[in-house]
């Protein structure tokens, strides 16, 4: 085989997920290292099946692309779809494939080379301390095995599979805690299986298009010891030692570039690499994704927020997990969750706020559009979750959600009654958790957060000492009416100064579809002028009915 077209590329990666979910379990029973922070297994499915939803979409079938079009296409969903350390630096293997790419029509043996050989580079930077017995060594393995050798297509990649193969055997000798626990690395399994399964159709390519529903990847029953009466291969005694290590709160977002300001990657990396346990750091001057383990989150965020947008934020308690793990609480393989939070929201920005930060969905409704106690029942339903809390953010859908959850027992309501309650409940959820602790967690945050809402008035009246006319925008503050102005950004400023502002305190703005960034924007301004040190957030949420919606911290 001389070379592969666009076509084949795409195939031969979407055949690559096919088989990680076959294995995904296998994986999942192997992930011990470096925490059981979620399952390595899921992470890396979730990631591909992003990379190669992205290329189906950018690069459709029945068309010619080239093979740099579908490389960069993987390597954008795998970005922003990554999930977990795995997925981050397995999004990092696509960025170097795709750079190696860049401008090819057709792959061939001497591209494949380079494109391992960035993709192994690309995967090791992500890392602020990169260990050796990973899956970075599985590729980087696989990589050189390739590198300056004089083959078809075909026969390089069946050598990188064999080499991956060989360096994966080889991880518990490089890492003590993969030998103490007996397993090899499960990240490094998923990196076999997914070269593996390329491998399989570009095999058979003239073959059924190189698609098979089943693939038998040969050499791999002797890492698939990996669930031994549904409790893995871990050594006993290993999990207990875990307990003593202290894992931290696991935290991701994405920061995304701001006012044409770029984000400097190296300088995002280096401040992590200082502050956190430990560091995976990829993106680009655009776009970086953050996976980091710390014990206080607040400082991440803070200096996330500092750089640009965040948005995909995920916390989990690593300590607490760690613990249930050790207690044999896990469960690998399964993606229904125990614990699910279902906010309301209308507005696209607000619903992408709400989903990118770990909801399992959003339930479209507010202000003009309640929806109804079954909308809420089969949303709830929907997640396939055990326990799910149901954020109304609005005070005309506390009723209907309490109404839910007296029909059913396994739906919780937090009786937020604005978006910034919302999201202050958002921000305190922990997944870990029982929904008892974090029904508590998220009283105590929505009680520190005063609620703004401007919007326009529908007709004149006379509410709390303050008089109204028909089409002025009114500010109502924690619900009550203070303020009524000929503009929006007057009546948002006049309500925010009203709530007690200092230089330490947290603005966040939510401009609304009628409203621009710019307003949104000078506004935050004159805070920053009038108070210095306060921290202005602008957050795109498309809200139909509030010009503005605002919260203090």
């Amino acid at each position: 085989m001389d070379q592969l077209r666009g076509k084949d590329l795409k195939a031969a990666f979407s055949t690559a997920t096919g088989c990680l979910e076959e294995y995904r379990d296998a994986v999942n029973a192997l992930n011990v290292f470096p925490v059981p922070d979620g399952d390595t297994g899921t992470n890396m499915l979730l990631t591909m099946r992003s990379a190669v939803r992205s290329a189906a979409e950018g690069c459709p079938d029945g068309q010619d692309h080239s093979v740099a079009s579908v490389s960069s296409a993987l390597a954008q969903g795998a970005f922003f779809g990554a999930r977990g350390n795995s997925g981050v630096i397995l999004s990092q293997f696509f960025k170097g494939f795709s750079d190696a790419l860049t401008g090819k029509e057709c792959l061939a043996a001497d591209d494949f080379a380079l494109a391992f050989k960035l993709a192994s580079e690309w995967a090791y930077r992500s890392v602020g301390n990169p260990v050796e017995g990973t899956m970075l060594t599985v590729i980087r393995m696989a990589s050189e095995a390739i590198q300056g050798v004089d083959h078809d297509l075909l026969s390089l990649w069946e050598a990188a599979y064999q080499a991956s193969q060989e360096a994966l055997e080889r991880t518990p000798e490089q890492l003590p805690v993969l030998r103490e626990a007996g397993v090899v690395d499960a990240g490094g399994l998923g990196i076999v299986v997914l070269i593996g399964g390329a491998l399989h159709s570009i095999s058979n390519i003239g073959s059924n298009d190189g698609k098979s529903s089943a693939v038998d990847l040969p050499g791999l029953s002797r890492f698939q010891g990996a669930v031994i009466d549904g409790g893995g291969p871990v050594k006993s005694g290993y999990l207990d030692a875990t307990l003593v290590q202290d894992w931290g709160n696991c935290t991701q977002f994405i920061i995304s570039s701001v006012n044409g300001r770029d984000l400097d990657l190296d300088q995002v990396r280096s401040h992590f690499q200082e502050t956190a346990i430990s560091t995976v750091v990829v993106g680009d001057e655009r776009n970086v994704r953050v996976h980091i383990h710390v014990e206080d989150t607040a400082p991440a965020l803070s200096y996330a927020e500092s750089m640009g947008a965040v948005s995909d934020i995920k916390i989990e308690n690593m300590d607490g997990q760690n613990q249930r793990f050790a207690a044999g609480g896990h469960t690998p393989g399964t993606e229904t969750s125990a614990l699910a939070l279902l906010p309301v929201a209308q507005g696209e920005g607000l619903a992408h706020l709400f989903r990118d930060s770990g909801c399992a969905g959003v339930i479209e409704g507010g202000q003009t559009m309640n929806p109804s106690v079954q909308q809420i029942l089969d949303a709830a339903h929907d997640t396939g979750a055990s326990d799910v809390i149901v954020l109304p953010n609005n005070g005309n859908v506390v009723l209907a959600a309490e109404q839910a959850a007296a029909a059913d027992s396994s739906i919780h309501v937090v009786p937020t009654k604005s978006v910034p309650q919302g999201v202050a409940a958002l921000l305190v959820f922990n997944p870990e958790g029982t929904w008892q602790e974090n029904l508590a967690a998220m009283a105590t945050a929505i009680s520190e957060v005063a609620s703004i809402e401007v919007t326009s008035a529908v007709r004149g009246a006379k509410i709390g000492g303050v008089e109204v006319m028909e089409g002025q925008y009114i500010g109502l503050l924690e619900g009550k009416l203070v303020t009524a102005e000929v503009s929006a950004q007057s009546a948002l400023r006049s309500t925010l100064d009203l709530a007690g502002l200092s230089g330490d305190a947290i603005v966040s703005i939510y401009y609304g579809a009628d409203s621009s960034p710019s307003d949104a924007r000078s506004v935050a301004a004159g805070l920053e002028s009038e108070y210095p040190g306060i921290q202005v957030d602008i957050i795109e949420g498309g809200q139909p009915h509030h010009q503005y919606l605002a919260s203090v911290e």
